[in-house]
């Protein structure tokens, strides 16, 4: 298989020898990983911020055999990220391979693949991007996939079994957590992966409200249902410290 084109950016102080050896050890794995790889980018962060433990962070984007997949990893140093990222990638691969199988999530511990968010007191934070997007309609399994794949700690879609606005999360190791904007039954499709269905009611909120309610806690997100348009919304904390905002884009959702 011929090597896909990468592209590289970076953004902070980056060494080109960095981006160089990123690029080599992508496109060696894109071999290794098999299927068809292409549409390749790379990103490469160091983050000015003397507090931040992991200050290099590279996160790949790739499209395997038709479908997106991201990593991202952090570390004292590219190399050291390069190396993590190389197993996620890796480890993206199988998912995709075999989709019911049962995946470990990422830790937080040092040298571990989700990179860690900076401390910012929750006095400073702010919702620095918000992005409407038009949700998929698929079945639970297929946006766990998603997840999986694109290394989010979440995922909003709606569920093609209601069409409720929803949200696919983990919870322990290899579990998966169900959250509908209503509706208490268990996904329709056949058991394959352990499902847990969230049975706290989610709160209709504006989104300043529901940054009130995260600074509140130590998650690093929050489902709700927003005040104005009565879809589903996430407000997640970014690596930077300030806030995201996801929301569903269209009509009211189903009640």
């Amino acid at each position: 298989m011929a090597r896909p084109d990468i592209a590289i950016h970076t953004s902070g102080d980056v060494l080109d020898e960095a981006g160089d050896y990123v690029r080599r050890m992508v496109a060696n794995t894109a071999r290794r990983i098999g299927g068809e790889v292409a549409a390749a980018r790379v990103r490469l962060t160091t983050y000015r911020q003397t507090r931040a433990a992991s200050p290099a962070l590279v996160q790949a984007n790739l499209t395997v055999d038709g479908r997106p997949v991201r990593a991202q990893a952090a570390a004292r140093f590219f190399r050291e990220a390069g190396a993590v990222l190389r197993k996620q990638l890796i480890a993206h691969a199988i998912r995709l391979r075999e989709p019911t199988a049962l995946r470990s999530w990422p830790d937080d511990s040092p040298g571990g693949a989700r990179p860690p968010l900076l401390a910012l007191p929750p006095g400073q934070r702010r919702i620095q991007r918000h992005k409407r997007l038009p949700l998929a309609r698929c079945s639970p399994g297929e946006a766990a996939l998603t997840m999986d794949l694109m290394d989010y700690e979440c995922t909003l879609f709606v569920d093609a079994d209601t069409g409720q606005d929803s949200l696919v999360s983990r919870v322990g190791p290899t579990g998966y957590r169900l959250t509908r904007l209503a509706g208490l039954h268990p996904p329709a499709e056949p058991a394959g992966l352990p499902w847990t269905v969230d049975v706290h009611p989610v709160p209709r909120l504006t989104p300043e409200e529901a940054a009130e309610r995260l600074d509140a806690t130590d998650l690093r997100y929050r489902f709700f249902q927003d005040a104005e348009t009565g879809r589903g919304s996430v407000l997640y904390l970014r690596y930077d410290g300030h806030y995201g905002l996801l929301t569903a884009a269209g009509p009211e959702a189903l009640r």
